[in-house]
């Protein structure tokens, strides 16, 4: 059984890192198609999406999961119950945020700066209807270990959702030049993906839904339900969404605050969607750390705290991957994006990389040593330097400040952990990785001189691939991290 667990555990983070990395990626193609404000009008109401794909992906059906566990040695019938009114209270809330959220989608839309995107928002949130069936299932599944379905499911989701999201950019210009209509269609291919996901998993399991709607004025089992939830479940859920919600931030603020400084609506929206470029790459950056751990960390924590395998790993490669990544960032905003515009504001926007990955294991230690209070706390206030501090600086630095903004909350949040746990990150005293680094900087940096000849997009390609590997063969010339292998 214990075998079974963990291999279904590895291809559900296998599909998982797919899924990351095809998120990222389709985003490249979809930018050249709409163009800067074209990418502005869908990643405005983005993070409402991705807010909701995460319950319905690892918050309730991971809940489910183990409430079925918890329960494992009672009656059948109980397990039935507590199944039927989870689905139950799952089900109003989504009924009740669906209907509220719908109402609010003008105003929201107004406080975005930007009235058209009301109908795209009211497609970006319809999914919140899907998430009680979704998270039903996939829990189901997981509660008998079988990872598998939920893996297939994702996979299912993810690649229709992505196809039609193409489709939507290659039909601008052909039926429309209105953005905000093809951000509205992109949406709905993200509704259609979750629905394909979910008919997948009814056609894969035996499970009926009868019965599911009785009982519904339970309301003393559903409070139960709620109890069991739990605050360790919620500290969960907000971590997971944390960089979602910073997002949601800037989608009130960066735009407002460009509008303020005196740039026309018009134009904010074009460095909005600039902006948010830096969203693909910091995906990008992350997929390798937080694969190594969602993989290695259920099998390397012993005693609430992580090995100092796993944390040499995350730190040396999170830190390194950023530094290449700034390096030829201005060389890859050429090739992808086709311009140089706001270099350094997406150059500041990646340096989230490191600390990101460095809080993810501060928060993973506390976790597992039942610190939720603490952990929830020091969240909360990263979010909170967050909204105070990304307005005053947007108006004063542009999408510099924006970048700035989230670099010092996260700061924020990560001394707050490093300080509690009193614990200093040695690793950044490693003078020989600072010497990997700065060789290989000095590698990349001469290789630009050298090739720095080419306008062709695909030479360029060629030449920012040969500069990716010769700077990661020098970093790892000199610096060899032992048992890196184990956890790549």
């Amino acid at each position: 059984m214990k075998k079974t667990l963990i291999s279904g555990a590895g291809v559900l983070t296998l599909v998982g890192f797919l899924s990351k990395i095809l998120a990222a990626l389709y985003r490249f193609p979809y930018q050249n198609m709409v163009g800067d404000k074209g990418f502005y009008a869908f990643q405005q109401v983005y993070p409402f999406y991705s807010i909701i794909t995460t319950l319905s992906l690892v918050a309730l059906p991971n809940f489910l999961s183990s409430l079925r566990h918890t329960s494992q040695e009672a009656d059948e019938m109980i397990k039935k119950r507590e199944t039927q009114q989870f689905f139950q209270t799952s089900f109003l809330f989504s009924l009740a945020s669906v209907i509220l959220l719908s109402i609010l989608c003008q105003p929201l839309a107004q406080l975005m700066g930007q009235p058209k995107l009301a109908l795209p928002l009211l497609m970006a949130i319809s999914p919140i209807i899907l998430v009680p069936f979704l998270s039903l299932y996939r829990g189901l599944a997981q509660s008998k270990n079988d990872m598998t379905k939920s893996a297939i499911s994702q996979m299912v989701e993810q690649v229709v959702r992505v196809v039609l999201i193409i489709l939507a950019a290659f039909m601008f210009t052909r039926l429309t030049d209105d953005v905000y209509t093809i951000s509205f269609l992109a949406m709905l291919g993200s509704f259609i993906g979750g629905l394909a996901a979910l008919i997948y998993l009814i056609r894969s399991t035996n499970f009926k839904f009868k019965g599911l709607f009785t009982d519904l004025t339970d309301w003393q089992m559903k409070k139960e339900i709620i109890r069991k939830f739990g605050l360790a479940s919620l500290i969960f859920t907000f971590f997971m969404i944390y960089m979602l919600i910073f997002q949601m931030v800037d989608v009130f603020f960066v735009k407002n605050a460009l509008v303020h400084s005196g740039i026309s609506s018009s134009h904010a929206e074009i460095l909005k969607g600039i902006y948010d470029r830096g969203q693909p790459f910091l995906q990008l950056g992350l997929v390798i750390t937080t694969a190594i751990l969602t993989d290695a960390l259920p099998k390397m924590t012993q005693g609430g705290h992580i090995s100092k395998q796993i944390v040499d790993a995350v730190t040396y490669l999170s830190i390194a991957l950023t530094v290449g990544l700034v390096l030829v960032l201005p060389e890859m905003n050429d090739v992808l994006f086709k311009s140089h515009t706001q270099a350094l504001s997406l150059q500041l926007f990646i340096m989230q990389i490191p600390i990101i990955s460095m809080i993810q294991l501060a928060h993973h230690e506390l976790f597992l040593r039942g610190h939720h209070k603490i952990s929830g706390a020091i969240l909360l206030v990263g979010l909170l330097f967050k909204l105070l501090l990304v307005y005053p600086l947007t108006v004063t630095f542009g999408l510099a400040g924006a970048s700035i903004s989230s670099l010092i909350s996260l700061l924020i949040v990560l001394v707050a952990y490093q300080s509690y746990r009193r614990r200093l990150p040695k690793q950044v005293l490693n003078l020989r990785f600072w010497l990997a680094i700065l060789v290989m900087s000095a590698v990349v940096l001469l290789g630009k001189k050298l090739f720095d000849v080419s306008e062709h997009r695909v030479l360029q390609l060629i030449e920012l691939l040969l500069l990716t590997a010769a700077g990661a063969a020098t970093f790892f010339s000199i610096f060899r991290m032992k048992n890196i292998r184990e956890l790549l």
